[in-house]
Parts: C-alpha cells; sequence; structure tokens
C-alpha cells in the first residue's frame, strides 16, 4: 500500500495543536495549564501519526450485474491509540532511526537518552490530562514536552516528503 510521509494533512493538525499550545501556554492564568498540556500531548500524537498513516482500500463492489464500483480509498493509521511510545514503535525502522540519530544530537534541558524514552514518558498523559477530574494526571513539565514538540516538528518538516 502506498503512503506519503510525513502525510501533509495529518502534519498540518499536529501543527495547529501545537502552536495552540505555544499560544496557552503564554497565559498566566494556571486554569490554561491543562487545555495548554492536552493540546501539547494531542500534538505529540499527531506528529508521530503523520507518518504512520497508510491507504486503505475498500473492496469493490458490484452496483448492479455487471458494474462494479471501486472502493473507497481513504487514510489509516498503523497504528492507533494514544501512546506516542506505541505510534513510534509501529513506524517503519528507517524512519525511526532517522529521528532517534537526530534527536541525540539535540541538546536541551534533562534531555532523555533516547527519543523512545522521551516518548514513553508521556505515554497515557493525553487521557490523563484530557480526563483530568478522574485524578490519574501526574506532575508535568510542559517546557520539555514543547521542547520535545519544537524537535519533531523542525525534524518532520525538514523530511523529505516521500511515498512508501
Amino acid at each position: 500500500m502506498m503512503r506519503l510521509i510525513p502525510n501533509p494533512g495529518v502534519l498540518k493538525i499536529a501543527d495547529s495543536f501545537y502552536e495552540a499550545a505555544q499560544a496557552l501556554n503564554t497565559f498566566s492564568d494556571s486554569r490554561m495549564s491543562v487545555p495548554t498540556i492536552v493540546n501539547a500531548t494531542f500534538a505529540l500524537e499527531l506528529f508521530l501519526k503523520s507518518l504512520n498513516i497508510k491507504f486503505s482500500c475498500e473492496e469493490p463492489t458490484e452496483i448492479m450485474p455487471g458494474l462494479t464500483a471501486f472502493g473507497r480509498v481513504r487514510e489509516v493509521p498503523l497504528e492507533t491509540g494514544h501512546m506516542p511510545s506505541k505510534l513510534f514503535c509501529a513506524l517503519d525502522a528507517t524512519i525511526k532511526n532517522g529521528l532517534e540519530n537526530c534527536f541525540a544530537q539535540e541538546q536541551y534541558r534533562n534531555k532523555p537518552m533516547t527519543l523512545i524514552e522521551a516518548l514513553q514518558t508521556y505515554d497515557g498523559d493525553f487521557q490523563n490530562w484530557r480526563y483530568i477530574f478522574e485524578g490519574k494526571a501526574k506532575p508535568f513539565d510542559i517546557q520539555l514536552l514543547l521542547e520535545l514538540l519544537r524537535f519533531l516538528s523542525a525534524t518532520i518538516h525538514g523530511l523529505s516528503p516521500k511515498w512508501a
């Protein structure tokens, strides 16, 4: 199945949530912390999904005897869900290795050893902060996530789009 990597539609939406998180982070009002984190963690998910989309074609159907309609083509993720580490692990090995190599060259505060370690840090955060009233949200360093999003945005936008 052919797919464009990165998927420009998904990447555009990821950028929108990243920009929203950055804008919300400028407010000093603590009530904005939950929307900031939810937007940032969703942007993280979408950046990874922009690399993880494939085209799926539904089976052709017979409309009437002798006349067949082609199935719809739609985009579906290789991996679903909200766990950044799982989304990353579902990526093509070449893309994963390229991202890990770029990440190894990054210099920022409290950086984990590997990209997969950084992503594991945020597993479950989208759901836990989106439903903060359920009491599962853990303490959060939004600046560290914004640095990771900056890295992913720049790196993914720097990829030459290709069909895989």
